[in-house]
Parts: structure tokens; C-alpha cells; sequence
């Protein structure tokens, strides 16, 4: 069946899975090199998921997923964490596009995913049907089961309204930031909403993301978060982390230099006291001010 010119259009990666390109701005939600492996290799892994779960005794690890799209990031997090005895996901799913989550339940199954994909992203599927049907289920109603002992809440809309809604009583052990790019949405790589996700993650969580903005890592850290290269993960060269206290390594010299600079903080001195207090970039600054380059 032939797609129409403004519906979102299935893309096939390389590694055999299968993503949605928008349809206005044409981006993809998954790196063309492999929408799984991405999903794998950018988020559960280097969140270090595995391990995190088996050192929570037995609590569910919380896990913030901004921008959660066809749910691959959440079918690798099942992956990880179900290796663990006992281990299960407290998930917070964050999505503005109420027609990708749609397809992604409707559509997407074994001719798109390859076996060992589609093992993970099935529970998945089922949880955001579930959702769907329960309509915006944040602060509303009970969450919706994520396959296992897991479970699943969906935030349904703008993410910088939805999470300050949640208060300060969240401490999630690691987050996903993946959303669109900072040139097609802007708004969720402000400082602002950067200080929102920080101050929500727990000691020892990590943040991971596609993006190697100068400005985005620089707002990071201005939030008190300790900030470092991601791995490399298909033709992208790495991405980025951050943890409120986690060594993640360093940046190479010219690229600490110009994030520190953006900061207003000498290169090689961690987060300051109080997070992001006095530092240079503002609040509610845009991406102008940043970078709005991937």
C-alpha cells in the first residue's frame, strides 16, 4: 500500500528494522544506520540499564523516555533490564505525536523488526494501545502494564508542560532524550527544560542522547550535571551523556574548551555548587543562543 505525501512514511535502516520519517520536516525517529541498534547501543546500553537494575534490590528502575515515538528505546530498556532477576521498568513516556505512537501500535510487528526486536517491542506495542485507549493517563489513572512486572505511564502532549506537572517527587535512574533535533524541535533542548529533566534524575543516573551540541551539552552541565561523550553508534561519530555525579570521561580538549567557555566555567571544573545557578546561559534561552546543530 502506497503511503499518502503527508502521512509519516516507513523508512527501512540498515540493520533491518524499520523507522517513521515525519512528515513535514522529514526527519527520521530513528538513525537511518539502524533503528534498533540505535535503540540499543544509544540508549540501554550506555545508561548502563543491566547493572543499574540489579543494584536497586528489587525497586522497579524509573526510567524518563522524552520523545518515545514507535517505543524502540523502550523495547531495548525491556531487553536490558529483564535480564535481571527480579529487575522491572517504572517507565515515564513523554510523546507529542499522538499519530506516531498509533502507528507504532498498529503497525509495526515481526515484517519490520527483526526476531530478536520484536521479542521486546510486542509488550511494548501492547502498553501503548493500552494507553492509547485510557487516554492521557499522567496523574490521571493507574499505569498500564509493560510486559513482566513493568509498567508503563504516557504522558501525552507537550513534555515542557507535562513534566513540571509531576512536581519534584520523581527520581528517575535514567532518562532518554530523544526527541526531534534541535533545529525541528527546539523547545525540549532549552536550558529550561534541560534544568527540569536534571533535577529529576537520581544520584548515580544517567542521561543519554543522540545529539552533540555545543549548546545542548553546555545547558547541561549548566544544570549541575557532569557531562561526557557518548559512544559512537552507526555513521554518527558519538553522542552525549551526563550524570548528576558519574564520571562519564571527557570531552577531547577543544571541544571542553568551547563547552566551558558556553558555561562560563573554566574547562575541567566539574558542575559548582547549587547546579546551574550563575551560570551565563539563561533559562529560558533558545537555541540561537546554543547551537541548533545536531
Amino acid at each position: 500500500m502506497s503511503e499518502l505525501p503527508n502521512a509519516w512514511q516507513p523508512v527501512r535502516t540498515e540493520d533491518g528494522s524499520w523507522t517513521l520519517a515525519h512528515p513535514e520536516h522529514g526527519e527520521a525517529c530513528h538513525s537511518r544506520s539502524g533503528a534498533w541498534t540505535e535503540a540499543r547501543e544509544r540508549y540501554a546500553i550506555p545508561c548502563r540499564l543491566a547493572r543499574r537494575a540489579g543494584e536497586l534490590g528489587g525497586r522497579p528502575l524509573r526510567l524518563l523516555d522524552v520523545g518515545t515515538g514507535l517505543g524502540l528505546n523502550l523495547a531495548a530498556a525491556l531487553e536490558a533490564v529483564e535480564g535481571e532477576a527480579g529487575a522491572s521498568l517504572d517507565v515515564l513516556a513523554l510523546e507529542r505525536e499522538r499519530a506516531v505512537l498509533e502507528r507504532a501500535a498498529g503497525e509495526w510487528g515481526p515484517e519490520r523488526l527483526p526476531p530478536e526486536a520484536e521479542r521486546w517491542h510486542e509488550p511494548v506495542r501492547r502498553a501503548l494501545t493500552a494507553a492509547l485507549e485510557a487516554g492521557d493517563v499522567l496523574g490521571r489513572a493507574a499505569a498500564v502494564p509493560l510486559g513482566g512486572r513493568s509498567r508503563l505511564r504516557l504522558g501525552l502532549g507537550d513534555a515542557t508542560r507535562l513534566l513540571p506537572e509531576l512536581g519534584g517527587g520523581e527520581g528517575f535512574d535514567a532518562v532518554f532524550l530523544d526527541p526531534f533535533s534541535p533545529r525541528v524541535e527546539p523547545e525540549l533542548w532549552t536550558p529550561g527544560f534541560l534544568d527540569e529533566v536534571a533535577r529529576r534524575m537520581a544520584p548515580a543516573s544517567l542521561l543519554s542522547t543522540f545529539t552533540v551540541s555545543l549548546g545542548v551539552r553546555a545547558a547541561l552541565r549548566a544544570a549541575g550535571l557532569r557531562v561526557g561523550p557518548g559512544p559512537r553508534v552507526g555513521a554518527k561519530r558519538e553522542g552525549t551523556l551526563a550524570s548528576p555525579d558519574l564520571d562519564l570521561g571527557r570531552f577531547d580538549p577543544r571541544t571542553e574548551r568551547r563547552v566551558a567557555v558556553r558555561v562560563g566555567r573554566p574547562a575541567g571544573e566539574g558542575p559548582g555548587p547549587g547546579g546551574g545557578r550563575g551560570r551565563k546561559i539563561p533559562p529560558g534561552g533558545d537555541l540561537a543562543e546554543l547551537d541548533s546543530l545536531e
